[in-house]
């Protein structure tokens, strides 16, 4: 079974590395065999030579094929012609897409011969430019002979732009098992962020943008500090994006300085599990967040909003403590009853552990994503 990913990525994010990690175990033989190799896009820089990023470097690193498709900027229609030729060398069995653009170029470019499966991750709708690119979406994967989604929340929101349900299939993101002993001294890293040796610390991990909820998350703890000032509490929140200026300014208003610490980007936030006395996720809206299955695997106990596919992957008063979206006393509540509750805590964090290796495996999802392959080559046309 030959398999051609087609992906758009700069960096190596959630998306980027459940691929990366379904190609290390194509390549390893896995008990289902499949010949995958990737193509990305390049774009040139001001002198008219390419240059590499990070995504490429890490798949090449491991040994993964990758086509490189060049590009001068982004409607450069010569793109096309580069992907039908890569089409016709490689001849897939499947042609697998990530992301509005390469789903918008499968309809244009793919073969008569060969399936197309879509993955959907959700939308990011920052801007009125974005909002207007994600529309093209409602006519390129309603073609598509498979979308694969991460969430029954986005199979619904799929249906409505007219892909039909039968042909969407739900799969939830996997990771990786590691120990938390295996990370980083959390000693050292308290002196390195500032942060004080008896507060308890709440990790917040992500893009710095409007869905993720962070204002939420600091009215909550300006409502902890005026109710509750007895508890000692620091947030650490990692990660860059469009909101950090508002984000400081409300920090600032509320006077909390001392509670509140930016990193900004870090290549690599797996280190700062370890500092964690809790996990909190704020967001407005989620897909199968890959931050949210860290902090199980790294069992640090968890706060989070029922939203998207969240529910999905902890059961509340299980595995997690879940509060409704946009709700900064809900959310200051379940943070308190964390810190007030250590047994709960423990608990908490024990069943998320389990969850994970049981739920979420690289292997459970390998199994899972062949069997759809599989399904829809035996399909033929049946369900064009």
């Amino acid at each position: 079974m030959r398999v051609l990913a087609l992906m758009e990525a700069y960096t190596v994010t959630g998306p980027a590395k459940n691929l990366l990690r379904f190609c290390r175990m194509a390549q390893a033989g896995a008990a289902e065999k499949c010949d995958i190799s990737i193509v990305t896009f390049l774009r040139r820089d001001e002198t008219g030579q390419g240059a590499s990023n990070q995504f490429i470097d890490e798949a090449r690193a491991s040994r993964v094929r990758v086509d490189i498709v060049t590009e001068r900027g982004a409607y450069d229609t010569r793109v096309m012609d580069q992907l039908r030729k890569l089409f016709q060398k490689h001849a897939p069995d499947v042609i697998q897409t990530h992301s509005v653009k390469s789903h918008a170029l499968a309809r244009l470019t793919r073969p008569d011969k060969g399936r197309w499966i879509a993955f959907h991750h959700g939308y990011t709708a920052t801007d009125f430019k974005m909002r207007v690119y994600n529309q093209l979406d409602r006519w390129s994967l309603p073609a598509a002979d498979r979308v694969v989604t991460v969430c029954e929340p986005f199979a619904e929101q799929l249906t409505r732009i007219g892909v039909k349900r039968d042909r969407i299939r739900v799969l939830t993101n996997a990771i990786e098992s590691h120990d938390r002993t295996a990370l980083t001294n959390g000693a050292s890293g308290r002196r390195d962020w500032n942060l004080s040796e008896h507060a308890r610390v709440l990790l917040v991990i992500g893009r710095l943008s409007r869905e993720k909820g962070h204002t939420y998350l600091i009215q909550a703890a300006h409502l902890l500090r005026q109710k509750r000032p007895e508890l000692d509490f620091q947030i650490l929140l990692v990660g860059d994006g469009p909101e950090r200026p508002s984000l400081e300014a409300q920090v600032s208003s509320f006077g909390l300085q001392d509670r509140v610490r930016f990193t900004g980007h870090l290549h690599d936030p797996s280190p700062m599990y370890a500092l964690a006395d809790m996990f909190v996720l704020p967001s407005l809206s989620e897909g199968s967040p890959n931050v949210l299955l860290e902090a199980m695997t790294a069992e640090v106990p968890i706060v989070a909003t029922a939203v998207g596919g969240v529910p999905e992957m902890v059961e509340s008063g299980r595995s997690a403590l879940l509060t409704p979206p946009a709700n900064a006393a809900a959310l200051a509540d379940s943070i308190a009853k964390l810190m007030d509750d250590p047994p709960l805590a423990k608990s908490l964090k024990e069943k998320a552990r389990i969850d994970v290796q049981e739920r979420h495996s690289p292997e459970a999802y390998y199994s899972a994503l062949t069997q759809i392959y599989r399904e829809l080559l035996n399909s033929g046309n049946q369900d064009s």
